[in-house]
């Protein structure tokens, strides 16, 4: 303990800065989709969207919650694969299993890798140049055990432009991404609202496309 503490005394050096954007579309006035990132500890910095159970007041109150549960308890320290189990309890317990779908981005700004944790998210998608890759896969949601399930991990790297891409599950992600291999040019705000359009026709669900790219800082002398 005493070896840890004396590590954290000397922050990381940041080799890198993030780009973050997101687009949300509701289907109600309310929507249920709910995106944020900040910085944790050491380095660490997050990207989380969080799609409450079906649309209106009642699915946007479930993904406030969980935003508000993991924000506090990464900010605290908390290891991802640590704090998205809490939550998962915290669902079994209370009977409310699937009131949310987390997919959250861990980014290490020191070393620009990280991970994409996913508990009933959509896939993720990872492009660099014109190449998309698909990362992640569909699982049950969080709270259907507290000693069965897990979240799902993926390791990445975004340390040489690559662009990252989370969807909720309005997103027609497999459709909006062809488009996106004609977007590496494009900022994330851009790329964002253009994956939006392109994946969310009709829209029967609320849809939400967040986009992140780390930036090397450049140190003067």
């Amino acid at each position: 303990l005493s070896d840890s503490l004396a590590r954290r005394q000397q922050p990381p050096k940041l080799s890198f800065a993030p780009q973050i954007a997101a687009c949300t579309a509701g289907k109600s006035a309310v929507n249920g989709d709910r995106c944020t990132w900040f910085a944790g500890v050491e380095g660490a910095y997050y990207l989380l969207l969080c799609d409450g159970m079906g649309t209106g007041t009642p699915a946007a109150r479930e993904a406030k919650q969980a935003v508000q549960i993991l924000k506090e308890l990464l900010c605290a320290g908390y290891p991802a694969e640590h704090a998205l189990r809490s939550l998962n309890s915290l669902y079994a317990l209370s009977g409310s299993a699937g009131a949310a779908s987390i997919s959250l981005v861990q980014l290490g700004l020191d070393t620009g890798k990280g991970a994409l944790y996913q508990w009933g998210g959509s896939p993720g998608y990872l492009l660099s140049g014109t190449q998309v890759i698909k990362i992640g896969t569909a699982a049950p949601p969080p709270g259907l055990s507290v000693t069965e399930g897990r979240e799902t991990v993926e390791r990445l790297s975004l340390r040489r432009g690559e662009t990252l891409v989370l969807l909720s599950d309005g997103v027609a992600g497999e459709d909006a991404m062809v488009r996106a291999q004609h977007m590496d040019r494009l900022s994330p705000g851009e790329m964002a609202a253009a994956i939006l359009e392109a994946g969310s026709d009709g829209l029967s669900d609320d849809a939400t496309a967040a986009v992140v790219r780390l930036k090397a800082v450049t140190l003067s002398t």
